[in-house]
Parts: structure tokens; sequence; C-alpha cells
């Protein structure tokens, strides 16, 4: 179960003690009050920041949840939070002891200095940081298990400042709510349902809003953004871009990205035209075997085909697929390179973060012909 639900997730991925100067006024929010000056792409979350307190708004994290918005006010001091403040969640800061049941926030923890802070995981074997899949290893980070076989007990002996959570769908509330009654705060994240890929990496604001630290993700982030921009800018102007098919059916069915999608956005912006451009969607859509192989029969790359290991791995689901061009002139590759014997894969934790460095991956494939694994940093040329 916890695959299937890593599998429809992944489908759907100093200035620390200067909290004080970096509050000095509030923000201006812009149209509808969701947008201030701290975040730029992301559209699932919004920062706020005061005198006395942050507050932190995350928007529908889940896929059709209606308009649903989630508060948190975050201080040091409980004693500074307004007297009033709603449906809010207060978690006091900077945050020592957190559960993470995404490997995705892995990276920003880590980028932020603060992976030492993590106490619980959620399906420890599939973590690809050293630091975690030892510590899980060592038992000095607990595995809280996952869904309905969530462990409240391991929970509640750990005692988390914050839970950091996300959900597929509205059967989440439900965890939330017994999590909250126990004395667990729960804080949902949307990341994994930014259509952008800077939007995505951005939620390291978010995550440094809970250390004080927002000033050193502004500048991370902002490098990142930077180096994105850059590299996406030097292919805009490709007058035939390459054909790209992406993924791998699961049980007779193909979970294409939506033409809307984080995933169709990096291959736009990496110079090649998805073939499911025209879905006018930025989530997955099912889709039988034989409708993409009518599309993807003279595709020229084939990238991120699940957990195929090697194109027999891929003739495993089906042999018509040694028909498709990719598959005759050698164009596969795997986002595989950085992966555990269990199955941690880094793509799915720092390139959350670095999206940056999977674009740079993907111009190569792209359009360079001579291409190797060994050029490559997440992903593999499949033999």
């Amino acid at each position: 179960m916890y695959r299937l639900i890593l599998f429809i997730y992944v489908i759907l991925l100093a200035a620390g003690s200067c909290r004080n100067s970096q509050k000095a006024k509030p923000l201006d929010h812009g149209v509808n009050g969701k947008k201030t000056g701290l975040v730029q792409y992301a559209q699932k979350f919004d920062i706020e920041i005061r005198s006395d307190h942050t507050e932190l708004r995350v928007f529908s994290p889940w896929q059709n949840a209606s308009d649903r918005t989630f508060r948190y006010l975050l201080a040091d001091d409980a004693a500074l939070v307004p007297d009033s403040i709603g449906d809010a969640l207060f978690i006091q800061t900077p945050v020592s002891k957190v559960v993470t049941m995404s490997t995705t926030y892995v990276a920003f923890l880590d980028t932020l200095d603060e992976v030492h802070s993590i106490s619980g995981v959620s399906g420890g074997k599939l973590y690809f940081h050293a630091g975690i899949t030892g510590g899980v290893r060592e038992k000095s980070i607990r595995d809280v298990g996952y869904n309905q076989g969530l462990n409240y007990e391991t929970l509640l002996d750990i005692n988390p400042d914050v839970v950091f959570m996300f959900g597929v769908q509205s059967g989440i509330n439900q965890t939330v709510r017994k999590l909250n009654e126990l004395g667990i705060p729960v804080v949902l994240c949307a990341d994994y349902l930014e259509p952008h890929p800077l939007g995505r990496a951005e939620w390291l604001k978010f995550f440094s809003a809970f250390y004080n630290k927002e000033l050193l993700a502004s500048r991370i982030y902002d490098g990142i953004a930077e180096r994105y921009d850059s590299l996406s800018s030097s292919v805009s102007s490709v007058s035939d871009p390459p054909k790209i098919l992406m993924g791998l059916p699961w049980k007779n069915t193909w979970y294409a990205a939506g033409g809307n999608s984080f995933a169709a956005k990096m291959i736009d912006h990496a110079g090649g035209r998805y073939i499911w451009h025209d879905l006018d969607s930025d989530e997955a859509v099912p889709l039988g075997i034989e409708a993409v192989f009518y599309r993807a029969v003279d595709a020229d790359i084939w990238i991120n085909p699940g957990i195929a290991a090697d194109k027999q791995g891929i003739l495993r689901h089906d042999q018509r697929f040694a028909r498709l061009s990719p598959f005759i002139n050698d164009r596969i590759f795997s986002n595989n390179k950085r992966i555990t014997v269990k199955g941690g894969n880094d793509y799915w934790e720092s390139g959350v973060l670095r999206p940056d460095m999977i674009l740079d991956d993907l111009i190569k494939i792209f359009h360079d012909t001579t291409v190797t694994t060994k050029d490559l940093y997440y992903y593999t040329k499949l033999e």
C-alpha cells in the first residue's frame, strides 16, 4: 500500500538568530490576500511576517480540496500571539523535534542544516539521505508508519513539536483531527501539488519559518531560481524540440502527467515537447496503453520509465514497447542514478529542491545525442 501511495504521490514531486531584524513590518498581500512579497512561484502557500509572529497559510492541500485554507501561527513566545487567532494552529518556534511524513521534506531541512531535528519519518527504508537511513537503522529516528498503519503510540512517545504531513484525499482530515486530539500538532503541506518546478522548490521558505531561518532560505532559493531561469533561457529558442514520452503503465493503466503539470513544465523548460502537452490538466490522467502507444511510436526520447532498471525491464510490462523509436534508438533515460539498494531515490528528495539540477540533466538528454550516464546527476541511460 505504501508503494501505491508513493506512486500516486510521485505522479501527482546564517540568519537563524536574527528573527527580529527580519520581521520589521507586515508585508503587502496583493490580490485577495493570497500573495506576499516573499512568495514568487508557489501557489499552495503564503507567508505573512509580522513583528511578533509569522502566519503561514496552506491552500487546498489535496486534490479537489474545495478551496480549503489551513492557517498556522508561528512565534518564539506564545504571549506574542494575538488573542484571537481563529482557526489557526499555534506552533512555538524554533522547533527542535519534528516528524516528516514525506521523503521530500528531508532536502528542505537538510539545506537549512536542520536535518538533526527529524525524530520520526514515514517509510524509513525509502529515504535516500544517509543520516535518515542510518538513524532509522540505529533507532535514533523512529519509523511512525503511514496511512491506516500510522503508529500513534510511537508518535506520542516522540512527542514532536510538529508533524509535517501531506494528504492525497480528504480522509487526511480524520488523521489530522486524531493527532491534534492527542496534542500532536500537524502541518499539512502541498508542495507536491505545485504546478511550477520553482514553486515546489519555494517550499524551502515555508519550512524555514519553523526554524527562524527565513533569510537563509530566501538566499538559497534565489540562487536556485536564477540558475533555473538561466538554463531554461539557453534552450528557449530551440526551433524543433524533441518529442518526449514520460512514464510507464501501472497495472495496465498509463497515468500520464497533464499538460499543465509540474513534469510537463520541466520538459517544456528544457526545450522538449511533451507528447501529451495538450492534456488540459495539472493532474495525472489515466489512459489506456494503446492510446499512449499511438502517440509514443515516433517520440524521440523516453524519460522516467518507472522502476524499470533496463530496457528488458520495460519489455516485461509490454513487448510492444520494443517498437517505440526511443527503445530502438537507445534514447531512454531513468531518474534512478541516485538510489539506494532499498529504493530510496534522491530525485524525489534533493531533486524537489533542486529543479535547476534536474533541468540541467534534461537539457543534456534532450539536446546532446552523445550524452551518457556519467554526464548526468540524477539520470541514467538505460541499456
